[in-house]
């Protein structure tokens, strides 16, 4: 067994035992996100080193203009709304054969440009269908021992030490 998928199923474990941990599985239309901030994971059909598609992080904690530490906005529930580097394509804009989809490798570099483009039928080299996307995530709001950007960079260190790679979809550490 992959080291990272014991690493996984433990981190599943903690974050469940406070009640910080959600699957979203089953998905046939919109996503229902939780609550909260942190860290959030994509997974084709099941959690397992080889089916990690991204790692991603919502929350981050920025000084402010008088000098005071706070957290942004960010939510589990704005993922859906981004175009680069993946969309979670639910628009009547899509077309059907994407509707519903996860898509990740953008075919622009230019955020602007891919924006104008997000809904083309080659604006992405993947896709993945909702029915076969499972998000798992790790609710950093309930969970203090853990800041988001923390447990993105564990999440995808763990991920790199296997074999010296990232996700598919993930361009950095």
């Amino acid at each position: 067994m992959k080291k990272f998928n014991t690493y996984i199923e433990n981190l599943i474990s903690e974050f469940s035992n406070s009640d910080s941990y959600t699957l979203i599985n089953n998905i046939s239309k919109r996503i229902n996100w939780p609550k909260g901030y942190g860290v959030y994971t994509l997974w084709n059909k099941s959690i397992s080193y080889e089916n990690l598609i991204y790692v991603g992080l919502t929350g981050k904690y920025k000084r402010n203009k008088f000098g005071v530490i706070e957290l942004n906005s960010g939510s589990f529930g704005k993922r859906s709304i981004r175009y680069t580097p993946y969309r979670f394509c639910n628009s009547p804009k899509d077309d059907d054969a994407y509707r519903y989809s996860f898509r990740y490798g953008p075919k622009y570099s230019k955020g602007k440009l891919q924006n104008n483009h997000k809904y083309d039928k080659n604006a992405y080299r993947h896709t993945i269908l909702y029915s076969d996307l499972l998000i798992a995530t790790f609710n950093a709001d309930t969970m203090k021992a853990y800041t988001p950007a923390l447990l993105e960079s564990l999440i995808l260190t763990n991920y790199f030490i296997e074999e010296g790679k990232l996700p598919p979809a993930n361009n950095e550490l």
